[in-house]
């Protein structure tokens, strides 16, 4: 089953994403230096891109798919369009 994103959020110690059927990925912001050292204004400041997070203020990126696979949530696939794959 490929895994697309729904939803992506911050609180104050945390970055989320949950796709759309239901898995959610955390990890806290102590685990990247420059999100551990932004303001809360700064982490709240994201966009999503085609395959991740980026963090224009601190020039920071995750992708969706090594938060997930990182995890443990599911295996990497070469396709582009999707966040992972768990069979």
């Amino acid at each position: 089953m490929q895994r697309f994103i729904e939803k992506v959020w911050v609180d104050d110690t945390h970055v989320y994403a949950k796709t759309r059927d239901g898995l959610v990925a955390s990890y806290p912001f102590s685990m990247w230096k420059r999100l551990q050292n932004a303001t809360q204004s700064q982490r709240e400041d994201f966009y999503l891109t085609y395959s991740g997070i980026h963090w224009p203020q601190i020039d920071e990126d995750l992708s969706f798919e090594g938060m997930f696979s990182h995890g443990g949530l599911c295996e990497r696939t070469l396709n582009e369009d999707a966040v992972c794959y768990k069979g």
